[in-house]
């Protein structure tokens, strides 16, 4: 294959490096049979590889013989923040982005290399009460056999926490360590670039303090591949580049995207989203009111996500807030968390019915399910049931052997027990992982809540307005579904590199790198996580089990259909059948008014591209 490759280093940072490919079609095997030879070839160096949807989409950070990481739309658990379009079998271009591997020391605090110490000393208080051992940053040194000026090497913290005497020290970031001591006292660091920092937890959120403003709506039409977005403020229409877009916006107006046809692939043009919103803000607002709770959505920066969070804490006053996050059981809840049953018999032709269930997450959430709001307990078991045969309320750290349409593996190896219990149902060979450190994390009942307890007065609300149908219907069912997402978001941070900068480009203290997005010929767009605090949604505990349960729901209802299933994407799925046959799953007259019950869609010849492609005729 013939293509063109240009090379270049990122201004003030000369150990990342810009790799663009163009001039063929690259199918996405080529794409990642090339990024796995650039990790043979420097194996002490991470790759990211972007592929341009709508917008550049970027894989995970890999290096050595770990698998190229694509960007897919399987990947993800929140439908809300995908593309419309089903994955491209080809691209014209794409993005490599290659950085040396973050060092396993921690050191750049002065010349001295003692931001450790200085962790240490935070977690004590003050000096007075640091053990002797460790009171002075050379005592440390010292005592690992290090240098006056050396960083500490995260290898060296089991001897850390033996000079301390009382410290369990757990790391997150750039590496991840889980400490085996089992004193009380227990702090969490992030090393991030070289660099220790303590990890702090964050505090109840309370969006109606901050959401009630009326704000002027512009919208917009993002084209983040050509750098190019397009607004419209209800007169005059604009063009600039995303740079340019991104410092005229201000407190003083909202920015709401036009949205796409799912059906027709089509977007609305600016002048219909203006029109749209506004119809949506009136319906929406006449239609509450009847139910004695006017929502403007104005009020609420025209956004569904900002309505829905202010609607819940409006209904949920009397509900305990969520317990703050250990890093540790963050990443685990964000490894466990993995979307919907998705499947396709690919390039399938046939005559088919499509099924959906009703609101299955909002079923979910109302229903006496429970959820955990508080910490778990970390644990190390040899199995996920209870001397009784109960299945432990919480994740596990797993290996789920041998192939089933009906199950969805877990790359990252963090299950739930809704997902094993299913698992050993389908005859599927389940291992906890064995290897010294704790593979499972409890959730006692004491610290669960029901789902009906959080949810159900939201739920019931919408779910009344929704079955009312019309463009109040409609708003209804966006910020019903919309809730549980916005509840287990991931908070990101941002630093844009211009090509013009030559003050130095620095990470911020205690984050890690997610991905680099170009933006035009001339910027890049950094997107940055806390480890010690990577969710800016108020209960993220919940969403491995919701999204669990989901999958169970699906699972268990095709299963006697398992043979004739030609696709399946989360809440739905396709059934060969014959147009001169009754259908084989049967729905009730009210299914499409009725949580959680499934309802027929759509029926006819049609051809299964993909999981996320279906052609209808």
């Amino acid at each position: 294959m013939v293509y063109s490759e240009i090379v270049r280093a990122l201004p003030t940072r000369p150990d990342i490096k810009e790799l663009q490919y163009s001039g063929a079609r690259f199918s996405r095997g080529a794409i990642a049979k090339l990024g796995q030879r650039l990790q043979s070839r420097y194996p002490t160096h991470k790759f990211q590889i972007l592929l341009p949807y709508e917008n550049w989409k970027p894989g995970g950070w890999t290096s050595g013989n770990q698998p190229a990481s694509l960007f897919s739309l399987l990947d993800h658990y929140d439908e809300a923040q995908l593309p419309d379009d089903a994955d491209p079998d080809y691209f014209e271009r794409f993005i490599i982005y290659v950085r040396d591997a973050p060092p396993v020391a921690g050191g750049c605090n002065g010349e001295l290399n003692d931001c450790l110490y200085e962790c240490l000393k935070n977690i004590y208080g003050i000096f007075s009460k640091m053990p002797k051992s460790i009171e002075k940053p050379e005592y440390i040194k010292k005592a690992l056999g290090l240098n006056r000026d050396a960083p500490i090497p995260v290898s060296c913290m089991d001897k850390v926490e033996q000079l301390a005497g009382s410290l369990a020290i757990n790391i997150v970031g750039d590496i991840t360590r889980i400490s085996k001591s089992k004193s009380d006292r227990r702090a969490t660091l992030i090393l991030s670039e070289g660099h220790y920092s303590l990890a702090l937890n964050p505090g109840r959120l309370h969006p109606s303090k901050i959401d009630r403003k009326h704000n002027l709506p512009i919208v917009y039409h993002e084209d983040g591949t050509n750098n190019v977005v397009t607004i419209y403020n209800g007169k005059t229409v604009k063009s600039c580049t995303i740079g340019q877009f991104q410092k005229t916006k201000n407190s003083k107006s909202s920015f709401i995207p036009v949205e796409k046809n799912r059906k027709t692939g089509v977007y609305e043009t600016l002048e219909e989203a203006y029109q749209r919103i506004h119809e949506e803000r009136n319906s929406f607002l006449q239609e509450t009111k009847k139910f004695g709770l006017g929502i403007d959505l104005s009020y609420h920066n025209w956004s569904y996500k900002r309505t829905a969070f202010w609607l819940f804490e409006r209904l949920s006053v009397g509900i305990p807030a969520n317990d703050p996050l250990d890093p540790i059981e963050a990443e685990w809840l964000s490894d466990a968390m993995m979307g919907g049953l998705i499947w396709a018999d690919n390039e399938w032709k046939g005559y088919g019915r499509q099924y959906d269930a009703t609101s299955l997450y909002p079923s979910i959430q109302q229903s006496n399910a429970n959820f955990p709001i508080r910490r778990g307990k970390f644990q190390t078991l040899n199995d996920f049931v209870d001397h009784r045969g109960y299945a432990l309320y919480g994740l596990f750290r797993a290996k789920v052997s041998g192939n089933n349409i009906l199950f969805r593996q877990n790359k990252r190896g963090i299950y739930t027990f809704i997902d094993l219990q299913r698992a050993k149902k389908l005859g599927l060979n389940i291992q906890l992982i064995q290897d010294g450190k704790p593979n499972a994390l409890i959730y006692d009942r004491e610290v669960r809540i029901p789902g009906t307890v959080i949810f159900g007065e939201y739920v019931h609300f919408l779910f009344k307005i929704k079955n009312q149908g019309g463009v109040a219907g409609r708003v209804a069912k966006r910020v019903l579904n919309t809730l549980w997402g916005a509840l287990c978001q991931r908070k990101r941070n941002y630093k844009t590199l211009t090509a013009d900068q030559t003050d130095p480009f620095t990470f911020p203290e205690g984050h890690t790198l997610d991905s680099i997005i170009p933006v035009g010929s001339d910027q890049w767009r950094f997107q940055f996580t806390n480890p010690g605090n990577p969710f800016k949604g108020e209960y993220p505990r919940i969403a491995p089990f919701l999204l669990a349960r989901g999958r169970k729901i699906t699972s268990e209802a095709i299963q006697p259909y398992k043979d004739k299933v030609r696709r399946i994407h989360t809440d739905g799925f396709i059934l060969e059948e014959q147009p001169d046959s009754p259908a084989f799953f049967t729905c009730s007259e009210n299914a499409d008014t009725t949580l959680k019950t499934f309802k027929f869609e759509t029926a006819g010849y049609c051809h299964v591209k993909n999981a996320n492609k279906v052609i209808w005729t």
